[in-house]
């Protein structure tokens, strides 16, 4: 079964708008049972979904005033994390770096 290409954007929205809203255990369940075109890159979904199931509760990060964009850690990666631990000659351990902030 192939859906149309604009059946297929309402789908994928819907997916994406189920996902942002908390409902990531139903669209799993619901691309594990997909039997149309596309079957094997549906099912990769699935499975990437169920390993991050943990990560994407953007309506949770959302009301604590969280960002749910990659786009802010990825630029604060590039200088917090290198800054701190790459300056030549340091060394660091788990034990004695300040441990980032557990929002669980």
């Amino acid at each position: 079964m192939e859906l149309p290409s604009t059946m297929r954007s309402i789908w994928i929205n819907c997916i994406l708008n189920s996902i942002d809203h908390g409902y990531v255990k139903r669209v799993i369940s619901r691309l594990k049972h997909w039997r149309g075109k596309g079957k094997q890159t549906v099912l990769n979904l699935s499975k990437y979904l169920f390993r991050f199931r943990d990560a994407v509760h953007y309506d949770k990060y959302r009301s604590m005033g969280l960002p749910i964009g990659s786009g802010e850690i990825e630029s604060a990666h590039r200088y917090i994390p290198q800054k701190r631990l790459k300056i030549p000659g340091a060394t660091w351990h788990p034990d004695t770096i300040n441990p980032m902030q557990d929002y669980e």
